[in-house]
């Protein structure tokens, strides 16, 4: 028998509401058309109101969700009308615990939803929600003598991350970690007959577009899909020289910068060229809670990112610190650090606060703040140097670590010859979620 709702809230009874809790860890307060509110026992917090707009568009049935594409067959706005329940929800037992709902639609039709206990609790609270998606209270800043510590467990062995997943899984979480892994004992690409250089034809038979494939595709960008790194007469580039290269992040410049870098050193066995490493989340948050008013500029002042060069031009407006607004630290509730945008050598004129017109205290905060941060990642005790060994693969999260190299000389006949490539930060936080299932 369908009825009619009104529009007074539902409440069940104290004596049954009491006798449902002991008998199971899932039962029914209250409800009306526009909430339910369940207890979820031992779960914190125990009383939940789900809006029902919220219970309906997240419905799993066969009749909402295609079985073999997982795509939705409606969108919110067509059963958000006048959504109504069409009888009392009641709980049920199947494998678990589950909520069963009957919906009333506004053309009068009538469809069922189930909702098990563990969807209710994953969805019952914001850190519930954000697990298995967003590992960020996961992730440890790191400076000079913090990473050391961590040397050993952030080297894998080349043949293991191919073919294991352990090995793999372990580098997908250093990566969130940490930002940063080595995959040593990699085949020497000289000595294969395939390899002798990078052509069109041979790109998935470099030891780094191995690598690179296990999360997926390779963002190609305008560098190819793989690239190498040699000095180069008249270098468009000047990671193609053998200057200093300061701290930065690449291709700040694009709209979608990569979420990886890979950069497979074949040959370095010139004096000096070092690679330096700085988490610019330590930087951001050393800001943070050193001076908010810095901070707070750092992440509205935008900074004009471009390339333009080689019958090339790209450009971007970015700032420093971007916060994800959806994801809350737990402890502190401050929003967390997404990413940092840093990249002085591609670095364009400011397009805001050219004049003092334009908000000269937002400005002075912003200044104050970009020394702050320059001095900070600068300090060698939050820098990593390392003179990476020959058929290693250095790999690091290009939204977080900087990355520098020193200078370098060949005079003594070494050779520096690197190939590199990028992966969208998607394809890795999808292996992130994927290898971290429960």
């Amino acid at each position: 028998m369908i009825f009619k709702p009104n529009t007074a809230q539902k409440v069940i009874s104290t004596t049954f509401l009491k006798s449902r809790i002991l008998a199971r860890p899932l039962s029914i307060v209250s409800f009306d058309n526009s909430q339910i509110t369940v207890d979820l026992g031992h779960e914190r917090p125990n009383h939940v109101s789900f809006q029902t707009i919220f219970l309906r568009d997240a419905c799993g049935s066969p009749e909402s969700i295609d079985i073999s594409s997982r795509q939705k067959s409606f969108s919110t706005a067509q059963i958000a009308r006048n959504l109504q329940l069409a009888e009392d929800p009641i709980v049920v037992d199947s494998s678990e615990p589950t909520l069963h709902v009957a919906w009333k639609h506004n053309d009068g039709s009538v469809s069922e939803s189930d909702y098990g206990l563990s969807e209710l609790r994953k969805y019952s609270s914001m850190k519930n929600r954000m697990a298995g998606k967003f590992f960020r209270d996961q992730q440890k800043f790191w400076n000079k003598s913090d990473l050391i510590k961590e040397m050993k467990s952030l080297n894998v062995d080349y043949h293991a991350y191919l073919s294991g997943d352990e090995t793999f899984k372990k580098v997908v979480n250093s990566l969130n970690k940490f930002g940063i892994c080595f995959v040593n004992g990699i085949d020497d690409p000289t000595r294969n007959p395939q390899t002798q250089a990078l052509t069109d034809a041979n790109t998935g038979l470099w030891p780094v577009s191995k690598l690179a494939k296990r999360f997926g595709y390779i963002k190609e960008t305008f560098y190819g899909t793989l690239f190498n790194v040699k000095i180069e007469a008249d270098a468009k580039n000047i990671a193609n020289t053998d200057v200093f290269l300061p701290l930065h992040m690449d291709l700040c410049y694009y709209e979608s910068p990569p979420g990886l870098q890979l950069l497979h050193f074949i040959q370095n066995s010139t004096t000096g060229g070092e690679n330096v490493f700085a988490d610019s989340f330590l930087a951001a948050q050393h800001i943070r809670d050193s001076d908010p008013e810095a901070y707070d500029a750092l992440k509205r002042v935008p900074i004009t990112f471009h390339y333009d060069n080689n019958n090339e031009y790209y450009y971007y407006l970015r700032p420093l610190i971007v916060e994800d607004p959806y994801v809350r630290c737990p402890e502190t509730g401050n929003a967390q650090i997404k990413e940092v945008n840093y990249s002085p050598p591609f670095q364009g004129p400011f397009e805001y606060h050219v004049t003092r017109d334009d908000d000269p205290v937002l400005f002075d905060a912003f200044i104050r703040g970009m020394i702050a941060f320059e001095e900070y990642v600068n300090n060698a005790a939050n820098q990593y140097v390392v003179k990476i060994p020959e058929n290693t693969c250095v790999i690091f999260d290009n939204r977080r670590v900087l990355h520098s190299r020193l200078h370098f000389s060949a005079a003594d006949g070494g050779d520096r010859w690197l190939m590199g490539c990028y992966v969208d930060g998607d394809s890795f936080r999808s292996k992130l979620r994927t290898y971290n299932r429960d």
